[in-house]
């Protein structure tokens, strides 16, 4: 896959397509100004930068539009190019006239991505602040929000840029040894130097560290409802989200089938699963499929709430359903025992530690629950991070950079520990780094970047 060439002039609608009160049309590129001057009148022969006119768009002699034309010069603009943002009424009929006028002139359709590609390339943007801006378009919740506008504005940036200076500096004091053929400088004081790389290493992981909980804040949390039959996970949904999403009922085994919702708590997506019962004596083929299904989302889960009747003693159903749930449960998730039904006299005994009582149909507990299920969300921004890592390319850096820091500290534990060797280590961590700010970032990695961003951004 190759970048798009980017010395021409491109145009793409900015905004949805369909018909709306408004659409926003952006050229940009060296011949922008010429070619939105084709089709609008006046034209504006030197138009000041940043400035917005009232300009008519003609296909010729007739009138298409009026439209409220911002004309940016570059490198004072978006992607770094001369551009020309056109406001205009969003008829689909508008919008392709004003298009195919600027394609007549010879502007070329726009890529997807190919207008922040650009700023990118021109170096307005790095490449995690790009991909923010994605992010920041497909944000759904609060909390995913406050993610992606971090990143957009450098937060990001700016904490693995200070990694990378530090690295930096202790990557020199060893090349300076290297070169020192005569002897001249003092030895490398290896506990200092040891300190500071120990530093580095773990700033590095407490970026990455945060990656579980930032992929929850980006995606939503998946949490499914598990349990025996009947212990009232249908009930515990319906409650969780306060309407009837799904059918309930006293005999076992309604639920055949996974049945999702989804639930904004305290600025966190939360995406709800609700499974057919464990049942290990299931008797019929449409039962047997609904476990089956519920055991494939038990193993894509992030949080899981293992949910018992407190009004009936634990079943053997009960430890075979948990036996399940604990097996098929995938590494990194959480395990929340809910006893549900507590309205009701109990039957369990002490519950053990952790495990939250709740009553779905007086509501006690709940909110309990909800926090527990957004707390290592909310506890990321408690926290102060300055920037959470939403990405998988970019923990994927971290954990390459933090991989070679590691075997940094094992190499700079030897009596006389070669410096060749620490010297490469940094040089891998500090390329890991730049990789994630798009300074040594392949071409063809580019390009599957851009490529899931919209058209028009």
């Amino acid at each position: 896959m190759k970048l798009p060439e980017t010395s021409d002039t491109i145009a793409a609608q900015a905004t949805p397509p369909g018909a709306g009160a408004l659409a926003v049309i952006r050229i940009s590129g060296p011949a922008a100004f010429s070619a939105a001057a084709s089709f609008l009148s006046p034209v504006p022969r030197d138009p000041r930068h940043a400035s917005a006119r009232l300009l008519s768009v003609k296909d010729g002699g007739a009138l298409v539009d009026r439209a409220v034309v911002i004309f940016y010069r570059g490198p004072a603009s978006y992607t770094g190019e001369d551009t020309v943002e056109i406001s205009c009424h969003g008829s689909p009929y508008i919008i392709r006239t004003i298009l195919n006028l600027a394609v007549k002139s010879g502007v070329r359709p726009a890529e997807p991505g190919e207008f922040t590609l650009r700023a990118f390339l021109n170096g307005k943007l790095d490449l995690a602040r790009a991909e923010a801006v994605a992010e920041l378009i497909a944000a759904g919740s609060a909390g995913a929000h406050r993610a992606a506008i971090t990143q957009a504005e450098g937060g990001l940036s700016a904490e693995v840029r200070g990694i990378k200076t530090a690295l930096t500096e202790l990557l020199a004091e060893i090349e300076a040894r290297l070169d020192d053929s005569y002897g001249e400088l003092p030895a490398l004081e290896l506990k200092t130097f040891a300190r500071r790389a120990a530093a580095a290493r773990k700033e590095t992981l407490l970026l990455a560290s945060g990656f579980e909980a930032g992929r929850g804040i980006r995606e939503g949390i998946k949490v499914v409802i598990a349990g025996a039959p009947n212990s009232g996970k249908s009930s515990l949904l319906n409650a969780l989200l306060g309407y009837d999403r799904a059918m309930v009922s006293r005999r076992a085994g309604t639920t055949r089938d996974t049945l999702e919702a989804a639930l904004e708590i305290d600025g966190f997506s939360v995406l709800f699963t609700d499974t057919a019962g464990l049942n290990a004596r299931a008797a019929s083929p449409l039962e047997r499929e609904g476990i089956k299904r519920a055991e494939k989302a038990i193993a894509r889960a992030d949080a899981l709430l293992l949910v018992k009747d407190a009004s009936v003693s634990e079943t053997p159903g009960d430890r075979r359903a948990e036996k399940e749930i604990e097996r098929r449960a995938p590494k990194g998730s959480r395990l929340i025992r809910v006893l549900n039904k507590s309205d009701l006299p109990e039957k369990r005994g002490r519950p053990g530690p952790g495990c939250l009582k709740v009553s779905a149909k007086t509501g006690e507990g709940l909110a309990r629950l909800k926090a527990a299920l957004v707390a290592e969300q909310k506890k990321v921004f408690r926290d102060g991070a300055q920037a959470v890592v939403t990405s998988a390319r970019h923990f994927a850096a971290l954990s390459a950079a933090a991989g070679e820091l590691t075997n940094l500290e094992a190499v700079i534990k030897k009596s006389q520990p070669p410096l060749e060797l620490a010297a490469e280590h940094l040089r891998g961590a500090l390329g890991a780094l730049a990789s994630l700010l798009g300074e040594t970032t392949p071409e063809d990695v580019l390009a599957d970047i851009f490529k899931n961003f919209c058209v028009g951004k």
